[in-house]
């Protein structure tokens, strides 16, 4: 059992935490379109509670009247106390705590200046009544905390920000004058629950713009409010501008725990906990917290790797918690798209009730899986959990497909994790028999007498008839990426999609001169992908001196160097050393077309599937195609 101070008690206000980790706020986008609980939003909460953290936060509880177009929890709304209170009730039997972060979705969706600028006095006093509504009703409903969001650009730093709040009241001018707003609600909130519910405050260390607020400012805030609030929560960053993103959700480009400086700084300066988010784990929190640097840890995306990381960690099975990527899938969906909560290596949160337990099956099967990439990876780990039982042909030597190429790189540590992880977890199950540098033919195949297939054969490359082909101008990306290939200083890098980009950023990290070509426009770039890394890989690149050539074609490679052909066929020889082909794949039909007809219960999945390409769809197929054996 693990002994550290993490895993102890901690008492914010008149609550007691069993231990000083927390799930940290996040739009699911699970809850009913009146922001009520339902069936999905409730098997979601209960697969957090039961996993071991002191407390969970749910996101963007919407403290307005009216509802939202979008589904959010709704804290104001007739019948939130009676359908959250069985919510409540079912995670304080794991012994968890539960708390809602409260917003204003109106105003938070409005620009800023207009907020701070346009609201009357009036506007204000029924803002803040509404929060302490909400939080009554929070209170009410059984839960132990709210948060109030006053981070990332959200309502009460709208009124506290010098840049946006040009009032010349008693809520704009002087700093203090600045943060009455937040001390009001705060005021407010008291006045209705006293100390019936814990209350936490979110706030953004430093905005990190220009006019934004600063880190000394922010202190100064905390310290006018410490004594009407119970836990200071630290970010960094606003969601207002896209290039701050990746410092609200840190992609794996960027280091771990990017605002433990600022948190610290904090911790120093208050008499009120702190706690700490962003890009922490368990191993960092587990310092932070004995350092003394922080009271808490709150993180997310680890949790939805893993919902029962706390568990595991303090059980002394830290090596068992399925790794966090840092892939940002999760922020994408819900962010982004408005989609139900989805992980790149966790196929079933968010998903609680489409699925029955992962549980032994009284008729087992003897299945045969072709391919051990990262699908096939999640198919036998799944099928073997149902009792089947395994075999698993992989032509290479070492099991992960193209997993290995994305997990090359140095600053690729998190997929490095989970692809260790994810043979290990298979490699120790006595149920999977795994066959490594065996191809599988028919014959192999029919020889095991299978009574299902799952063929996850991955993609073959694009290629392009060039000149110099064979010799040292060419390279494939993926022998860059695993050393078996050697590149000059100076490069031209064919293909601008995540792989490109990577390997683009890895060749400039170590020095090298480095062009992209691509034939999109260079604002189309990753416009189809996750928006967070490409935005953080651009970033990097622009930095590294990375030259983008765009909207051009790969006519050919020849000992004088990469032939480019633009929109209106004029032609241009780019000087370079060696050309990194990174032109993309296609399904690999013809290992597909080769095990037709063996067993009826036949399943296509991955990269040589039709719904491939992608971490998240690799791990998802694998595991819902094992799930129907």
């Amino acid at each position: 059992m693990k002994n550290c101070k993490m895993l102890q008690p901690i008492q914010l206000g008149n609550m007691t935490l069993k231990n000083r980790i927390t799930v940290a706020p996040h739009g699911s986008a699970l809850h009913d379109g009146n922001g009520g609980v339902g069936a999905k939003f409730y098997a979601y909460m209960k697969n957090l509670a039961r996993g071991g953290a002191g407390l969970v936060v749910i996101g963007s509880g919407n403290i307005n009247r009216e509802t939202r177009p979008f589904a959010v929890a709704h804290p104001a709304g007739m019948r939130f106390v009676s359908e959250y209170v069985e919510l409540t009730e079912m995670m304080h039997q794991f012994d968890c705590k539960v708390s809602m972060q409260l917003v204003p979705s109106k105003q938070m969706l409005t620009p800023a200046s207009i907020v701070a600028n346009d609201s009357t006095v009036e506007d204000i006093r029924d803002l803040c009544a509404q929060y302490a509504e909400a939080a009554e009703n929070c209170m009410r409903a059984g839960f132990d905390m709210v948060q109030i969001h006053g981070g990332h650009g959200n309502v009460p730093s709208m009124f506290f920000s010098a840049k946006h709040n040009k009032r010349m009241d008693e809520y704009g001018g002087s700093l203090e004058n600045r943060a009455r707003f937040a001390i009001d609600l705060l005021t407010a909130i008291r006045e209705r629950v006293g100390n019936g519910i814990t209350i936490e405050y979110r706030l953004s260390g430093e905005e990190m713009v220009e006019g934004g607020t600063t880190l000394e400012e922010t202190i100064a805030f905390a310290k006018l409010i410490q004594d009407k609030v119970d836990l200071i929560h630290v970010s960094r960053g606003l969601l207002e501008r896209d290039d701050m993103l990746p410092y609200l959700f840190s992609p794996p480009y960027l280091p771990r725990g990017m605002n433990l400086e600022v948190a610290k700084r904090f911790k120093q300066e208050l008499t009120t906990p702190v706690c700490v988010v962003g890009g922490m784990n368990l191993e960092l929190a587990e310092a932070a917290i004995e350092n003394g640097d922080v009271d808490m840890v709150s993180m997310m995306r680890t949790f939805f790797a893993d919902p029962a990381c706390v568990k595991k960690y303090a059980l002394g099975r830290a090596d068992e918690i399925r790794p966090c990527v840092r892939c940002n899938t999760c922020i994408t969906q819900t962010h982004a798209r408005l989609w139900p909560v989805r992980c790149a290596v966790n196929p079933l949160i968010g998903r609680e009730t489409l699925f029955p337990p992962v549980e032994k099956k009284v008729e087992t099967k003897k299945v045969v899986l072709i391919g051990g990439g990262p699908a096939n990876l999640e198919a036998a780990r799944t099928a073997a959990r149902r009792g089947h039982n395994v075999v698993l042909f992989e032509q290479e030597n070492e099991l992960g497909g193209a997993l290995r190429y994305a997990a090359a790189a140095d600053f690729k540590s998190d997929m490095k994790s989970y692809l260790n992880w994810s043979i290990r977890d298979i490699s120790d199950n006595s149920n999977i028999d795994i066959r490594l540098g065996c191809r599988a033919d028919r014959a192999a195949v029919e020889a095991e007498k299978p009574d299902a297939i799952i063929v996850a054969a991955g993609a073959e490359l694009i290629t392009l008839p060039l000149t110099a082909a064979g010799t040292d101008k060419v390279a494939w990306i993926g022998d860059v990426e695993l050393g078996r290939a050697t590149v000059g200083d100076n490069v031209i890098v064919a293909g601008a999609g995540f792989t490109g980009l990577e390997m683009a950023l890895t060749l400039s990290n170590e020095g090298k001169k480095v062009a992209i070509i691509d034939m999109l426009p260079e604002n189309k770039i990753g416009a189809d992908g996750i928006e967070i890394s490409v935005i953080t890989l651009k970033k990097l690149l622009q930095a590294n001196g990375v030259r983008f050539i765009c909207e051009v074609k790969l006519k050919d490679v020849t000992a004088d160097g990469a032939i480019i052909e633009r929109r209106d066929g004029s032609t241009e020889t780019l000087d370079c050393a060696t050309v990194v082909l990174a032109l993309g794949v296609r399904p690999d039909t013809k290992q597909v077309a080769e095990f037709d007809g063996i067993v009826d219960e036949t399943y296509i999945i991955g990269d040589c599937s039709n719904v491939g390409g992608t971490l998240w769809r690799a791990v998802r197929s694998g595991f819902d195609m094992a799930m129907e054996l």
